[in-house]
């Protein structure tokens, strides 16, 4: 589903955001990349998102070979994943339901098909009765279960989440994570950046471990160790 192999980015002078990274995520796989700030978690997402173009190396996710990829192409490329970040990214102006169903309408999805499947992504991630709310009158918990069913309402074939759970207290993040694995159950490939200990320690999931750019560890049911 995804795979780098000897992926390198550099930002000009000194040591490289990624240096010389080779991963590979199976489909149906959930990985957690963790390591401390600035060891090159971030720059990752944003090469798999293709915001950055890799130095050197390859990519390829879901079939697609990032390198030298056209613009007009990213966009399509981009529909077949799902994002949620940090900061929830919601629309202050619009209710729960016009949030989710921007992601529909953006792509030319029919009013039918986003009327049955907002409803139904909303029910997926606990919130069917907030489809009226705006963000401001979520929780921040709620806010990034919006934030999961805009990025799950396309059926993507991969959910990216870069510190999903960046600002919210220790129970309402575990609720997040016990929300990505039962979607990773359903089949959806999961990566999660974060640096919650906690979290990536319970769980036990496959852990990525990065340092100053470079994949120090990478381990089946692993924990979160300082690199």
């Amino acid at each position: 589903m995804i795979n780098l192999v000897d992926v390198t980015k550099s930002y000009g002078k000194g040591l490289p955001a990624v240096n010389h990274a080779n991963l590979h995520i199976n489909k149906g796989e959930f990985v957690f990349v963790v390591g401390s700030s600035g060891s090159g978690k971030s720059t990752l997402i944003k090469l798999l998102l293709r915001e950055l173009d890799a130095t050197s190396g390859n990519i390829v996710v879901n079939g697609e070979r990032l390198k030298g990829m056209k613009h007009q192409k990213v966009a399509k490329y981009r529909r077949k994943l799902g994002v949620v970040f940090q900061d929830f990214r919601l629309l202050k102006d619009r209710n729960v339901y016009e949030n989710v169903a921007f992601a529909q309408r953006v792509i030319g999805k029919p009013t039918r098909v986003i009327r049955r499947r907002v409803p139904e992504v909303l029910q997926e991630v606990g919130l069917a009765g907030k489809y009226k709310s705006f963000p401001d009158e979520l929780s921040g918990g709620e806010q990034q279960r919006v934030a999961i069913a805009r990025a799950l309402v396309n059926r993507p074939d991969i959910l990216l989440a870069d510190e999903p759970t960046g600002n919210l207290d220790p129970a309402t993040s575990m609720e997040i994570m016990e929300l990505l694995e039962r979607i990773n159950g359903r089949g959806t490939t999961v990566l999660v950046v974060t640096h919650n200990k906690e979290i990536v320690n319970s769980m036990k999931k496959r852990v990525v471990t990065m340092h100053e750019g470079v994949i120090v560890s990478d381990e089946e049911e692993g924990e979160y160790h300082e690199a």
